[in-house]
Protein backbone atom coordinates (compact mmCIF):
# COMPACT_ATOMS: atom_id res chain seq x y z
CA UNK A 1 0.00 0.00 0.00
CA UNK A 2 3.20 2.50 0.71
CA UNK A 3 3.86 2.22 -3.37
CA UNK A 4 0.41 2.94 -4.01
CA UNK A 5 0.86 6.35 -2.28
CA UNK A 6 3.94 6.97 -4.49
CA UNK A 7 1.37 6.81 -7.69
CA UNK A 8 2.07 10.49 -8.21
CA UNK A 9 5.35 9.82 -8.51
CA UNK A 10 4.76 8.04 -11.95
CA UNK A 11 2.69 10.02 -14.28
CA UNK A 12 3.02 7.00 -17.45
CA UNK A 13 2.21 4.10 -15.05
CA UNK A 14 -1.19 6.50 -14.46
CA UNK A 15 -1.25 6.85 -17.51
CA UNK A 16 -1.22 2.84 -18.29
CA UNK A 17 -3.91 2.57 -15.99
CA UNK A 18 -6.37 5.11 -16.87
CA UNK A 19 -5.82 4.03 -20.37
CA UNK A 20 -6.25 0.11 -19.56
CA UNK A 21 -9.48 1.52 -17.38
CA UNK A 22 -10.81 3.48 -20.42
CA UNK A 23 -10.68 0.14 -23.04
CA UNK A 24 -12.63 -1.82 -20.45
CA UNK A 25 -15.34 0.68 -19.57
CA UNK A 26 -15.69 0.82 -23.24
CA UNK A 27 -15.91 -2.62 -23.81
CA UNK A 28 -18.76 -2.48 -20.61
CA UNK A 29 -20.89 0.32 -22.29
CA UNK A 30 -20.82 -1.14 -25.56
CA UNK A 31 -21.67 -4.66 -24.39
CA UNK A 32 -23.78 -3.33 -21.67
CA UNK A 33 -22.58 -6.01 -19.23
CA UNK A 34 -20.07 -5.65 -16.81
CA UNK A 35 -18.17 -9.18 -15.89
CA UNK A 36 -17.10 -9.99 -12.20
CA UNK A 37 -15.58 -13.34 -13.00
CA UNK A 38 -17.07 -14.75 -16.03
CA UNK A 39 -15.87 -12.54 -18.90
CA UNK A 40 -16.73 -10.50 -21.71
CA UNK A 41 -18.14 -12.66 -24.80
CA UNK A 42 -15.43 -13.91 -27.05
CA UNK A 43 -17.12 -11.25 -29.94
CA UNK A 44 -16.72 -8.46 -27.79
CA UNK A 45 -13.04 -9.61 -26.46
CA UNK A 46 -12.27 -9.38 -30.32
CA UNK A 47 -14.03 -6.17 -31.51
CA UNK A 48 -11.93 -4.41 -28.62
CA UNK A 49 -8.44 -5.69 -29.86
CA UNK A 50 -7.65 -9.52 -27.75
CA UNK A 51 -5.96 -11.63 -30.03
CA UNK A 52 -6.79 -14.45 -32.09
CA UNK A 53 -4.73 -16.64 -34.71
CA UNK A 54 -3.42 -14.68 -36.75
CA UNK A 55 -0.39 -11.79 -36.99
CA UNK A 56 -2.02 -8.06 -36.63
CA UNK A 57 -1.72 -5.21 -34.96
CA UNK A 58 -3.85 -6.95 -32.27
CA UNK A 59 -0.38 -7.74 -30.77
CA UNK A 60 -0.11 -4.56 -29.40
CA UNK A 61 -4.15 -3.86 -28.73
CA UNK A 62 -4.38 -6.78 -26.42
CA UNK A 63 -2.09 -5.20 -23.89
CA UNK A 64 -4.93 -3.20 -23.17
CA UNK A 65 -7.99 -5.74 -23.06
CA UNK A 66 -9.14 -7.50 -20.03
CA UNK A 67 -11.63 -10.37 -19.58
CA UNK A 68 -13.42 -9.01 -16.47
CA UNK A 69 -13.09 -7.15 -13.43
CA UNK A 70 -10.96 -9.60 -11.77
CA UNK A 71 -8.46 -10.01 -14.62
CA UNK A 72 -8.29 -5.77 -14.86
CA UNK A 73 -7.94 -5.40 -10.81
CA UNK A 74 -5.30 -8.19 -10.63
CA UNK A 75 -3.18 -6.79 -13.41
CA UNK A 76 -3.66 -2.93 -12.60
CA UNK A 77 -2.65 -3.16 -9.13
CA UNK A 78 0.72 -5.12 -10.35
CA UNK A 79 0.94 -2.34 -12.62
CA UNK A 80 1.08 0.66 -10.03
CA UNK A 81 3.53 -1.17 -7.95
CA UNK A 82 6.26 -1.86 -10.48
CA UNK A 83 5.41 1.42 -12.09
CA UNK A 84 6.45 3.10 -8.97
CA UNK A 85 8.96 0.91 -8.26
CA UNK A 86 10.90 0.89 -12.20
CA UNK A 87 9.34 3.88 -14.22
CA UNK A 88 11.96 6.70 -12.39
CA UNK A 89 14.84 4.16 -12.98
CA UNK A 90 15.31 3.41 -16.16
CA UNK A 91 12.99 6.50 -17.78
CA UNK A 92 9.95 7.19 -18.57
CA UNK A 93 9.90 6.67 -22.14
CA UNK A 94 11.80 4.02 -21.62
CA UNK A 95 9.02 2.44 -19.49
CA UNK A 96 6.25 3.02 -21.86
CA UNK A 97 7.93 1.94 -24.52
CA UNK A 98 8.99 -1.45 -22.34
CA UNK A 99 5.03 -1.65 -21.94
CA UNK A 100 4.23 -1.41 -25.71
CA UNK A 101 6.96 -3.91 -26.87
CA UNK A 102 7.02 -6.50 -24.33
CA UNK A 103 3.02 -6.24 -24.56
CA UNK A 104 3.40 -6.98 -28.37
CA UNK A 105 6.29 -9.92 -28.25
CA UNK A 106 4.33 -11.30 -25.50
CA UNK A 107 1.36 -11.74 -27.68
CA UNK A 108 3.23 -12.60 -30.81
CA UNK A 109 4.99 -15.78 -29.44
CA UNK A 110 1.12 -16.57 -27.88
CA UNK A 111 -0.15 -16.51 -31.03
CA UNK A 112 2.85 -18.19 -33.39
CA UNK A 113 2.41 -21.16 -30.55
CA UNK A 114 -1.14 -21.40 -30.87
CA UNK A 115 -0.75 -21.34 -34.63
CA UNK A 116 1.64 -23.85 -34.22
CA UNK A 117 0.19 -26.42 -32.19
CA UNK A 118 -3.67 -25.84 -34.49
CA UNK A 119 -5.36 -23.94 -31.14
CA UNK A 120 -5.91 -20.52 -32.17
CA UNK A 121 -7.65 -18.69 -29.24
CA UNK A 122 -8.25 -15.20 -28.35
CA UNK A 123 -6.33 -14.06 -25.73
CA UNK A 124 -6.17 -10.33 -23.81
CA UNK A 125 -4.57 -8.42 -20.41
CA UNK A 126 -1.42 -6.53 -19.51
CA UNK A 127 0.53 -9.39 -17.65
CA UNK A 128 2.83 -10.02 -20.89
CA UNK A 129 3.53 -6.37 -21.02
CA UNK A 130 4.03 -6.40 -16.82
CA UNK A 131 6.46 -9.53 -17.03
CA UNK A 132 8.02 -7.27 -19.51
CA UNK A 133 8.46 -4.34 -16.67
CA UNK A 134 9.41 -6.78 -14.50
CA UNK A 135 12.25 -8.45 -16.94
CA UNK A 136 13.73 -5.12 -17.68
CA UNK A 137 13.40 -3.64 -14.09
CA UNK A 138 15.34 -7.14 -12.78
CA UNK A 139 17.25 -7.17 -14.95
CA UNK A 140 18.57 -3.64 -14.47
CA UNK A 141 18.67 -3.43 -10.61
CA UNK A 142 20.92 -6.23 -10.85
CA UNK A 143 23.19 -5.40 -13.48
CA UNK A 144 23.55 -1.76 -11.66
CA UNK A 145 24.25 -3.34 -8.02
CA UNK A 146 20.98 -3.21 -6.54
CA UNK A 147 20.88 -7.38 -6.08
CA UNK A 148 18.01 -7.33 -3.27
CA UNK A 149 15.59 -5.58 -5.42
CA UNK A 150 16.53 -7.50 -7.90
CA UNK A 151 15.84 -10.64 -6.03
CA UNK A 152 12.59 -9.69 -4.78
CA UNK A 153 11.55 -8.79 -8.12
CA UNK A 154 12.98 -12.05 -9.50
CA UNK A 155 11.05 -14.25 -6.33
CA UNK A 156 8.02 -12.28 -7.84
CA UNK A 157 8.67 -13.20 -11.20
CA UNK A 158 9.19 -17.12 -10.48
CA UNK A 159 5.92 -16.85 -8.30
CA UNK A 160 3.78 -15.58 -11.95
CA UNK A 161 4.90 -18.01 -13.76
CA UNK A 162 4.97 -20.75 -11.62
CA UNK A 163 1.34 -20.16 -10.51
CA UNK A 164 0.72 -19.54 -14.40
CA UNK A 165 1.98 -22.72 -15.25
CA UNK A 166 -0.01 -24.75 -12.59
CA UNK A 167 -3.63 -23.39 -12.48
CA UNK A 168 -3.14 -23.97 -16.67
CA UNK A 169 -2.02 -27.65 -16.35
CA UNK A 170 -4.95 -28.36 -13.89
CA UNK A 171 -7.57 -26.86 -16.06
CA UNK A 172 -8.26 -24.31 -13.81
CA UNK A 173 -7.63 -21.40 -15.65
CA UNK A 174 -6.19 -20.69 -19.16
CA UNK A 175 -3.40 -18.67 -19.18
CA UNK A 176 -1.30 -16.77 -21.93
CA UNK A 177 1.83 -18.20 -20.30
CA UNK A 178 3.62 -17.73 -23.60
CA UNK A 179 3.11 -13.92 -23.60
CA UNK A 180 4.02 -14.35 -19.95
CA UNK A 181 7.37 -15.81 -20.99
CA UNK A 182 8.04 -13.53 -24.05
CA UNK A 183 7.06 -10.57 -22.53
CA UNK A 184 9.63 -11.25 -19.86
CA UNK A 185 12.72 -12.37 -21.73
CA UNK A 186 12.27 -8.95 -23.91
CA UNK A 187 11.74 -6.73 -21.24
CA UNK A 188 14.62 -9.06 -19.96
CA UNK A 189 17.01 -7.69 -22.82
CA UNK A 190 15.85 -4.20 -22.65
CA UNK A 191 16.93 -4.46 -19.26
CA UNK A 192 20.49 -5.25 -20.22
CA UNK A 193 20.92 -2.61 -23.03
CA UNK A 194 19.54 0.05 -20.36
CA UNK A 195 22.13 -1.18 -17.98
CA UNK A 196 24.92 -0.79 -19.71
CA UNK A 197 24.15 3.12 -19.76
CA UNK A 198 22.84 3.41 -16.12
CA UNK A 199 22.85 7.32 -16.14
CA UNK A 200 19.39 8.95 -16.79
CA UNK A 201 17.95 8.85 -20.25
CA UNK A 202 18.38 12.54 -21.73
CA UNK A 203 14.99 14.48 -21.69
CA UNK A 204 14.33 14.34 -25.45
CA UNK A 205 15.28 10.71 -25.82
CA UNK A 206 12.56 10.11 -22.85
CA UNK A 207 10.35 12.31 -25.10
CA UNK A 208 10.69 10.93 -28.18
CA UNK A 209 10.12 7.24 -26.76
CA UNK A 210 6.56 8.69 -25.29
CA UNK A 211 5.92 10.35 -28.47
CA UNK A 212 6.62 6.96 -30.43
CA UNK A 213 4.67 4.69 -28.13
CA UNK A 214 1.77 6.60 -28.38
CA UNK A 215 1.44 7.15 -31.79
CA UNK A 216 2.15 3.02 -32.07
CA UNK A 217 -0.56 2.34 -30.08
CA UNK A 218 -2.83 4.99 -31.42
CA UNK A 219 -2.59 3.44 -34.99
CA UNK A 220 -2.77 -0.28 -33.47
CA UNK A 221 -6.08 0.51 -32.31
CA UNK A 222 -7.32 2.87 -35.37
CA UNK A 223 -6.00 0.27 -37.39
CA UNK A 224 -7.72 -2.40 -35.85
CA UNK A 225 -10.77 -2.81 -37.85
CA UNK A 226 -8.15 -2.91 -41.02
CA UNK A 227 -6.14 -5.68 -39.40
CA UNK A 228 -9.27 -8.33 -39.68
Amino acid sequence: MNLLRRLPEAPVTCALLVANLLVFGIMVAASGHLPLATGFANRTLYAAGATIGEPSWRWVTAAFVHVNVLHIFMNMWVLAQIGVLAERAIGRGLFLATYVATGAAGNALGTMLAVLHHRPQISAGASGAIMGLFGVATVFAWLTGQREIARLLGKNVLFVLVIGFAVTAGGAIAVDNAAHVGGLLTGAAIGFARARWPRPAPRWADGMLVGVSIALVAAAFVLLPLAG
